[in-house]
């Protein structure tokens, strides 16, 4: 990984522009050279190219269709915690990409609060003067979402996509084989986890190479089910105490459900994990939509080979998360990143990286397809209103890393007690 300065690209680094064929040789696709050389715009994210599904490339496809002229260099980092550390890095020395991904909510947010009571010494400029169609934004988002974007009633962030975090993928020729049916209660996945004991195929795939993935099991997916959406919010947001009963009594549940998972899920990433189902190695796993593209890739189609549901006992809520893009204070390409914003903040831009994602726009006038029976009803859902943010959005970064080092350290010993004096020494940070 290079250390921060000039473009600061990771290793991983590709660019976007020469591999969709514009900026090659200063001329664009069109075949008119540039006038003067565009200076390349810098975006950072953890998204991947998995197969065909390839959302960076498809807005760099949309934004070149607007401005053939600029340049897109995609710094990557594989996996969500490498980046945000290697971004952290940057911005805490004021080098940072001119645009970079983050969760809408606390994880974005961080940048503007960064004295922890106002903006005054935000890291990121509002966007509201500063790109083309925010307004709509208002208009066609989802208020919750624009709220978790917003501060002082100015818009920070860029929203690109919307996901359902709450999800299960399941795995229909392993399910057939071991008699296995659609799980509708928590019930219900303890009596599978038993049917396939002993048959080599777990349960439940998890990748706990990051720790988000556990948190996003035990939380965003088990309280939710066992204690409802208020008690799940209300907890991480600091209006509870940190021994809540209700939240331990879900921690010793979530061990009991690790029962029934991979025994080397920390090794995996929640990618391998979830291949693990697409090669039949595993009868399901919990993830956000997100995962759908692993499916895709291996051939698996939606109702024939593979099936996408809610967790059990969380059907009628949505906890969602999405990614935004900002404009940080000291980016090199200012003109640039706010050319880029306006595109992903369209409803062409939001058309091709929920296309190329297989997920939901964040706009709701931009509906998915509706030969997906799954993504209408969570647009169905959606247009409820009934919106529960994931811990990405809820949670300090500092609070974030102590819980999934603890979460983690549960497995291993097979005992709560160190996520319950993590949440206890920790808890003040929610309040």
């Amino acid at each position: 990984m290079r250390p921060p300065g000039g473009c600061g690209a990771l290793a991983l680094a590709a660019l976007m522009g020469v591999a969709c064929g514009c900026g090659e040789g200063g001329a664009s696709r069109s075949g008119r050279a540039a006038a003067t050389p565009q200076r390349p715009i810098e975006m950072f994210s953890w998204l991947e190219r998995i197969g065909d599904s390839d959302p960076l490339g498809a807005l760099a496809t949309e934004h070149r269709r607007h401005h053939p002229d600029d340049v897109i260099i995609n710094a990557r980092a594989a996996l969500s915690g490498l980046a945000r550390k290697a971004l952290r890095n940057r911005m805490l020395h004021n080098e940072p990409p001119d645009t970079f991904q983050a969760n809408v909510g606390d994880d974005l947010m961080q940048w503007v609060l960064t004295n922890g009571s106002d903006a005054r010494e935000s890291k990121l400029l509002p966007l509201d003067d500063l790109v083309a169609g925010v307004a709509s934004w208002r208009e066609s988002m989802p208020a919750t979402l624009i709220e978790r974007i917003s501060y002082d009633g100015k818009i920070y962030g860029a929203p690109a996509d919307l996901h359902r975090n709450n999800t299960v993928f399941y795995n229909k020729k392993i399910f057939a084989k071991y008699g296995l049916t659609e799980p509708k209660t928590l019930g219900d996945l303890a009596a599978m986890g038993e049917k396939l004991r002993g048959s080599g195929v777990p349960l439940i795939a998890v990748g706990s190479r990051e720790p988000w993935t556990v948190a996003l099991l035990m939380f965003e997916c088990l309280l939710v089910a066992r204690e409802g959406p208020t008690v799940y919010q209300d907890y991480f947001t600091g209006r509870l105490t940190a021994s809540d009963p209700r939240v331990l009594r879900t921690l010793e549940a979530g061990l009991e459900l690790f029962a029934f998972a991979n025994p080397n899920h920390r090794d995996l990433s929640w990618l391998q994990a979830v291949e693990l189902v697409t090669h039949g190695e595993a009868a399901m796993t919990v993830m956000g939509d997100w995962a759908r593209a692993p499916f895709v890739v291996g051939g698996l189609k939606l109702g024939v080979d593979y099936g996408e549901i809610p967790f059990p006992q969380t059907a009628g809520t949505f906890v969602f998360s999405a990614d935004a893009f900002a404009l940080p204070v000291d980016a090199k390409n200012r003109a640039g990143v706010q050319r880029l914003l306006a595109v992903i903040g369209s409803p062409d831009g939001q058309r091709a990286i929920s296309q190329a994602r297989g997920t939901l726009s964040a706009r709701v006038d931009v509906p998915p397809p509706a030969s997906d029976p799954v993504l209408a009803a969570n647009y169905a859902l959606l247009q409820k209103g009934s919106l529960v943010l994931a811990l990405s959005g809820l949670l300090p970064a500092d609070f974030t890393d102590d819980l999934g080092a603890a979460l983690l350290e549960m497995l291993d010993e097979h005992d709560i007690d160190p996520v319950v004096h993590t949440l206890r020494s920790r808890y003040m940070l929610l309040q």
